[in-house]
């Protein structure tokens, strides 16, 4: 289907949509938020930061995205779509190279950056993230000496072991 709009009329458009907190966005600063608590000041969406990173520890200078399986190129989950190649080959391309660019600058401000698919905070792929995370915080933190943090998420890190145990022991009865 042909668009009704000239290419300036359609740009002009597109500019006006504000982004939004996708669900993966909020789930993933929900999990950070529960495992970190108070201990640690955490900020969604810095626009002062390049990329706008989803989720950021300044105390730790760590950076957490959670990016689309479609629209960041999945390597499971990505796919170019059969109708209108000409466009969505170039503008996934342009998306990649641009994540890549901005990643890099980031590290550059001397950020840490974890990226986090889609697909990792969905379902029971939620409770493997969670734990993931929870071993990656703590390994930050050992790495940057800190320690401000590491009650909280030991905690957690007993509280997702027990967790998991529980859900075993139901999935054999």
């Amino acid at each position: 289907m042909a668009d009704i709009f000239s290419k300036k009329k359609r740009s002009q458009i597109m500019s006006k949509i504000r982004s939004k907190n996708t669900s993966p966005e909020r789930r993933l600063c929900a999990i950070v938020a529960k495992i970190l608590g108070k201990a640690c000041k955490i900020r969604r969406n810095v626009r002062k930061l390049p990329g706008y990173p989803d989720v950021v520890i300044p105390s730790l200078k760590l950076a957490i995205l959670a990016d689309g399986c479609f629209y960041h190129c999945c390597p499971w989950h990505g796919h170019i779509p059969h109708s209108n190649r000409a466009y969505w080959v170039p503008k996934l391309q342009k998306n990649r190279k641009r994540d890549e660019i901005e990643r890099r600058k980031l590290r550059a401000a001397g950020f840490y950056v974890w990226k986090f698919w889609e697909h990792d905070l969905k379902g029971n792929k939620l409770l493997q993230t969670y734990t993931v995370l929870v071993k990656k915080l703590k390994r930050h933190q050992a790495r940057l000496g800190l320690n401000s943090c590491d009650k909280v998420v030991s905690e957690y890190t007993a509280a997702a072991n027990t967790s998991r145990s529980r859900e075993h022991r139901e999935s054999r009865s």
